[in-house]
Order: structure tokens, then sequence, then C-alpha cells
């Protein structure tokens, strides 16, 4: 009899940690841990700048630079176009245009999504786009810039006088010409017009760094920001009421520096 009780009761705890261990939502496989984190860059209150990291666990990796950087709760994702399953959100508005990043599990990967929208845009969103995506335990990021990517034609365009950065490249060496002209910018197709009768302010030769796309030059410091959409360009001793002077990229193909 006593034999029996004994087989009862081991019977009774096996019984017990199998159930325990095939629980609703217990798995063997380790929950992960994801977050989308601000790290402000800038002191400038006139020119924000933030990086932005995704954390899954203890891995963290840099997905890229933008103004205005907070944290989005799940109440608000409907309203930047975020799926309502997304893991984590962060992004923020700033000077007329927002960018926007979000995490979601897609399949046994976590997926990471970058978005932008602007005042005037004619179409109706957030263009996002896959930017990095975790799996195996280890980060994947889209290829990192290269310098031919940067050539082209960067510009701000305003009543009180234009700015202009013309980017070439020579053998392995980025070169840029800086130029301002009054008022507006013509049409982009009557830009390099414009330009032959122009002599630029300064020219110089770009030492960059590929990795946090900060370069030194004749033209003073400075840093490429690649945003969802498209490359700009910051030079910070060069002012615009009151602050660094940015200029988007508007030529890529219709230009091409004249490299002296």
């Amino acid at each position: 009899m006593a034999i029996k009780t004994t087989s009862l009761f081991l019977f009774t705890i096996i019984l017990f940690s199998a159930c325990r261990n095939n629980a609703p939502g217990e798995s063997g496989e380790k929950e992960l841990n994801v977050r989308l984190q601000c790290e402000p860059t800038s002191q400038d209150e006139a020119f924000p700048q933030s990086a932005v990291y995704a954390i899954v666990n203890q891995n963290k990796v840099k997905l890229g630079n933008i103004s205005r950087c907070d944290s989005i709760p799940p109440a608000s994702y409907e309203d930047h176009e975020i799926p309502r399953v997304a893991l984590a959100a962060a992004g923020g508005w700033w000077a007329g245009a927002g960018d926007y990043f979000y995490a979601i599990q897609e399949d046994s990967s976590v997926a990471f999504y970058q978005g932008w929208v602007e005042e005037g845009q004619e179409e109706d969103s957030y263009h996002y786009e896959l930017v990095a995506s975790f799996t195996d335990g280890q980060f994947i990021l889209k290829a990192p810039a290269r310098k031919d990517e940067l050539v082209g034609t960067y510009a701000l365009s305003r009543e009180a006088g234009s700015h202009i950065l013309f980017v070439g490249l020579k053998e392995d060496s980025l070169k840029a010409e800086y130029f301002t002209t009054d008022g507006i910018l013509p049409p982009v197709n009557q830009l390099n017009i414009l330009m032959t009768s122009m002599q630029p302010e300064a020219a110089a030769a770009l030492d960059i760094d590929l990795v946090t796309l900060n370069f030194t030059s004749g033209l003073g410091p400075g840093q490429f920001i690649r945003e969802a959409r498209g490359w700009t360009v910051v030079l910070p001793d060069k002012q615009v009421q009151g602050q660094a002077l940015k200029m988007e990229k508007i030529l890529t193909e219709d230009y091409s520096l004249p490299v002296r």
C-alpha cells in the first residue's frame, strides 16, 4: 500500500512539472527586449540632432540621425502609420518635416523601419523602408555609405539668399565647392546654366569619416546626414538666421562637379 501511495505521489509531481513546462506563453525561446533609444548629439536648441539606436536585449546599434526624437506611445501609432503590433517606436517633427522609426516582429526576426513625412508633399505616405533587422542574435544593417553616394548638389533656396554646395569625387577624394547667390534658386534644369557664370566662394577637399559621416575641410567642419527622404549636409560654422546651415541634396545625375 505504501508503494502504491509513493508511485501516485511521484506521478502527480511529474504531471505538475509537465503542465508548468507547457504553460501557455512559455516557450523554450528566449524573450526579446526590444527598444528604440534617442540620444541627443547637439545641445543647440535651434538645430536639434539626435541619434536613434536599436536595442535588442544587450545588443545595440545605431540606425540613423534625425532632428527631433522622442519615444512614441502605442496610443499614437495610428497617427504615424505605425502598425498597432509594433514593439517600439520613436521619432519626431521639426521644421516642417518628421522622421520616424518602429520595430516589429516578422517571423523569427525583429525588423526596423524608418519613414518620413513633410509639409507640402503630394502623396499621403510616411515612406517607411526596412533599414535593419535582428536575426539569430545579431543585427543586419543596410550597407554603410560610400563616397560616391555623397556626390551631388546640395542647396538651401531662400528669397533672402541661397546657398549651394557641389560635392564631387576625384580619384578617392571628395571635393567641394561652396556658392551663394541672391534670391531663390531657379528650377533644377536651369541651375547648371546659372552655375557656369559663378565663381565659388570656397573650394576644399573633405576629410570624411564614413562611419560618423563627419568631415573636416577648408570650409570648416560638417556632417552628411542620411535621412529617410534623402541626403543632407550641415555646415555649423555657416549660420542662417542663427542656425547651422543645412542643405538638401537636390541633384544627382544632372550635375557633376567640374573638379579643379
